[in-house]
């Protein structure tokens, strides 16, 4: 009697070997499928500065400002300095901006309007609104698009800093003449440039210029450009003219 339990113990010992051997590989292999399917290569910083660039150029419209910090502003010549902006973009529409600036040690502001049609500017130290002969704009170096272009294009040297809380956070060098159509007497050397990117959508949110631009710059003026309202319905207003 001896003979037929042992024959059926290891029977079921063999079952079990098998079962384990089979549970094991299971287990390895839906491992390495789950390894394989969330694993996630790391993006370049050149493709996503470039679907930025196409990403920002497809947008219906969007609102700005610029900003700084560690001086009193940009010096657009001898007399203005530019303390911050705020505008929006509208494909359709057309551009408004307003600014804040100094004349000398002197506080003023200044609007500015463009539609396919006109230009109106509101004087910074009459604050009349007056219609622009095309061409003439004293602010026209205040184009965001070509800001936003000069910033991608111009960042060299790219290093992907962080992909974390739905941005990327990219940092390179940009040279001081990317800017020269805004400011005067740029200087032959190069700035620090950092840029916030939307991982999902891919449009730049923030960029942070440190370093001098132009001769007339503190040391470490830092200035800021923040992006939002993508594509919502933004209304640019004509002015009237009294």
């Amino acid at each position: 009697m001896q003979a037929p339990m042992n024959i059926r113990y290891m029977y079921i010992l063999l079952l079990l070997s098998i079962f384990s051997v089979s549970f094991s590989n299971a287990c390895s292999k839906s491992k390495e499928t789950l390894s394989i399917s969330t694993s996630t290569p790391t993006p370049s910083p050149i493709h996503i500065l470039a679907d930025s660039t196409k990403s920002m150029s497809s947008l219906k419209s969007y609102q700005f400002s610029l900003s700084h910090r560690m001086g009193n502003g940009s010096k657009i010549d001898q007399s203005l300095t530019l303390v911050s902006a705020l505008g929006s973009v509208s494909r359709g529409s057309g551009i408004s901006l307003e600014s804040n600036l100094l004349f000398g040690n002197i506080p003023v502001s200044a609007g500015i309007v463009k539609t396919k049609d006109s230009t109106y500017l509101r004087d910074p130290l009459t604050q009349k609104w007056q219609v622009w002969p095309e061409g003439s704009n004293p602010f026209d170096f205040l184009d965001p698009d070509k800001m936003i272009t000069s910033i991608l294009d111009g960042l060299s040297g790219p290093t992907l800093l962080s992909s974390r809380d739905g941005f990327f956070k990219i940092s390179g060098q940009i040279a001081a003449s990317s800017f020269d159509y805004i400011f005067q007497d740029t200087l032959n050397e190069e700035a620090n440039l950092t840029v916030w990117i939307d991982s999902n959508s891919l449009v730049i949110t923030r960029a942070e210029i440190v370093g001098r631009i132009s001769e007339m710059d503190p040391d470490e003026m830092i200035r800021v450009l923040e992006i939002s309202r993508f594509d919502e319905v933004l209304e640019i207003a004509t002015p009237e003219i009294k």
